[in-house]
């Protein structure tokens, strides 16, 4: 008995080293480079400072543009995810910052202009959906010491009178805007956890990398303000919870839409 249960072993053994011989090594997927970029429009004009735009019956000039873009995370056609590891980029479009009175007392941030993430070893595939998040996520935005990707408190992105919460800035724009014979300077802000928000964008049809370079989105600033006066609601803030809460709301769900694909 002993005898035949060795001989089944054995024979089990030599049956697994053949099929293990037999199998085909898994070649590593190739990688490459992705751009994504989020082309800032007025309708259907370029964004630009200090350039005045019409908005309905309101004019106004921009200073300033500068929202965070998070955790990226590109979905196959198969609907396999790839998070892209450290993504946290900061997109602007602005001229000198005078960043006193922020954690960066007295620091003049130089005029920038940054609508393209240049995404780096991205595993070759068919990418039907782009996703990621406008701000920064509760781990990071609750502890300003953690460093991932860009953020820093360097940029003037961050905040200290919040309700009394250290805390990442994760949008803002502002300038001046004239109604009639009144103009005001305005600044529309968003942050804290509660505002974080992730948008999901589905492509036409999948692109494939490395063939497709990246893809363009259009970001229409005209509907990040959409349905607030900002003539009598000029600075929005943590202060102005419902509003900041409606201008996070926009990002997410009006602002941002595919525009073409980069070949």
């Amino acid at each position: 008995m002993k005898s035949i249960f060795a001989l089944l072993a054995l024979a089990f053994l030599f049956v697994s080293c053949s099929d293990d011989d037999t199998q085909q090594p898994i070649s590593p997927v190739a990688a490459g480079e992705f751009e994504l970029t989020l082309d800032a429009r007025i309708g259907s004009e370029d964004f630009a400072i200090n350039k005045d735009f019409t908005i309905g019956n309101q004019t106004f000039n921009f200073k300033k543009l500068r929202y965070w873009v998070s955790n990226v995370i590109l979905i196959d056609a198969k609907g396999a995810e790839y998070k892209v590891p450290e993504s946290y980029y900061l997109m602007e479009e602005v001229g000198d910052l005078n960043l006193s009175g922020t954690i960066n007392d007295s620091l003049v941030y130089p005029a920038k202009k940054r609508e393209t993430i240049k995404l780096i070893n991205i595993p070759s595939g068919d990418y039907k959906t782009i996703r990621f998040s406008i701000g920064v996520d509760a781990q990071h935005n609750d502890n300003l010491s953690l460093r991932a990707g860009e953020l820093s408190i360097a940029n003037g992105m961050s905040n200290i009178a919040w309700m009394w919460h250290s805390s990442y800035i994760f949008s803002a724009v502002g300038g001046t805007v004239k109604q009639g014979s009144e103009t005001k300077e305005f600044v529309a802000e968003t942050g804290l956890n509660a505002n974080y928000k992730t948008i999901s964008i589905d492509l036409p049809s999948p692109v494939n990398l490395p063939a497709t370079k990246g893809v363009t989105l259009n970001l229409d600033v005209t509907k990040v303000l959409d349905g607030i006066n900002v003539v009598q609601n000029p600075k929005i803030n943590a202060m102005t919870a419902a509003l900041m809460s409606t201008v996070a709301t926009n990002y997410a769900t009006k602002s941002i839409a595919f525009s073409k694909e980069i070949k």
